[in-house]
C-alpha cells in the first residue's frame, strides 16, 4: 500500500464510485469567489468543476461519484504513479445532482 492509500483510508471521506464503496476528497477546483455577486441569466450555472482524489482502482469516465447526498459524474480520469507504482487516481467531477434516497 503506498503512502499515499494510507492517507486516503485514515482521512479520506467514504463515498461511491460507480458501484464500488471507497474513500477520497473532493473539493471545487475552478470556484471564482469575485463572481458571486454578478447575475447570470436565468438557467445559466457557473461551470463549477471538482477534483476528486482517490484509491478508487478503476474510476471510468461517464460513472457517478455519490458523495454527501450529491451525485457527481466522472469527466476525466488521470492514474498517478509514482516510481512507477501506482499511488492513486485523480478525476475531474461535474455536479449531478441530488441523490434520490438521501
Amino acid at each position: 500500500m503506498s503512502i499515499s492509500s494510507k492517507v486516503i483510508q485514515n482521512y479520506g471521506e467514504s463515498m461511491t464510485v460507480g458501484s464500488a464503496d471507497a474513500k477520497g476528497f473532493v473539493s471545487p477546483i475552478n470556484k471564482n469567489d469575485s463572481d458571486i455577486r454578478s447575475s447570470l441569466a436565468p438557467g445559466v450555472k457557473l461551470g463549477e468543476r471538482y477534483r476528486l482524489i482517490t484509491d478508487a482502482e478503476n474510476p471510468v469516465v461517464g460513472s457517478t461519484v455519490t458523495f454527501a447526498g450529491l451525485v457527481y459524474e466522472i469527466l476525466r480520469v488521470e492514474q498517478v504513479r509514482i516510481f512507477g507504482s501506482f499511488s492513486h487516481n485523480e478525476c475531474i467531477l461535474r455536479l449531478k445532482g441530488e441523490c434520490e434516497d438521501a
